[in-house]
């Protein structure tokens, strides 16, 4: 069993994994090419927003999994802190799910020109590729081996902070849908949490509840590939929706 040093040395091997990661398929696409270059019309927005709910709405749980089926204290004090984030540090209005439930209907509503409630996006099922990608995120999230757990949550906290940067630049195609900027402004709110602190906390504790479970070469290979899975999945996921959105427009 090849130990590999302390902890310093764990997390640093861990942060050089996901240093790039924007260049990787589940960032590099092209449906954020789609999305960032103007605006769409409702049709495919809908499709966007029906399926980005679907994926999303399982993000807290599987935050709340990984808490579960980690054993090591270091990694789960790190899960937990994640987990409160994603519901809005002990406030239910702020829940992430809620601001990005809020901000789709908004958004919708805008667009179509009616009121829109996100239970409208439900009446649908989602895409196969979706169904898949949460099918395979709960697989490894429900994993009895805690590096396994470890290595889905880094990849996902990590691909979070570029998902979401590059999901609010496409938002900003439809920001002369609200009349005053504030409104705007006040609307997006669930991105500015992500991008302003919160991702950027969930980076940083995902890199060390992935190391405080690196503590052999063998541990380190086992992280390595179900980070290396869920991006696969990530990838998967952002194929199937910028098909339907590309049909939808």
């Amino acid at each position: 069993m090849t130990l590999v040093h302390d902890t310093a040395d764990r997390a640093a091997r861990i942060a050089a994994v996901v240093a790039d990661i924007d260049t990787s398929a589940a960032i590099d696409n092209d449906f954020y090419r789609l999305w960032m270059g103007g605006p769409l019309p409702y049709p495919a927005v809908a499709v966007f927003a029906r399926e980005y709910l679907a994926r999303t709405r399982f993000t807290a749980v599987m935050v709340a999994l990984s808490v579960l089926n980690t054993t090591d204290l270091a990694a789960r004090v790190e899960c937990v802190k994640n987990l409160y984030s994603e519901y809005g540090n002990g406030n239910a209005e702020k829940a992430h799910l809620v601001l990005l439930e809020n901000f789709l209907a908004d958004l919708l509503s805008r667009l179509g020109g009616r009121e829109v409630s996100t239970g409208e996006l439900t009446l649908e099922e989602p895409l196969p590729s979706t169904t898949a990608f949460s099918a395979g995120q709960r697989e490894l999230f429900s994993s009895t081996d805690q590096r396994v757990v470890q290595g889905a949550l880094l990849a996902q906290e990590h691909l979070a902070f570029a998902m979401l940067t590059r999901l609010y630049e496409g938002v900003r195609n439809y920001k002369p849908l609200w009349p005053r900027e504030d409104d705007f402004h006040e609307a997006c709110e669930y991105f500015y949490v992500h991008i302003g602190e919160a991702e950027k906390e969930h980076k940083r504790e995902a890199v060390v509840s992935a190391a405080a479970v690196s503590r052999t070469e063998a541990d380190f290979a086992v992280v390595l590939r179900a980070y290396d899975a869920f991006l696969t999945l990530t990838a998967d996921y952002w194929r199937g929706v910028h098909q339907a959105v590309a049909a939808a427009g």
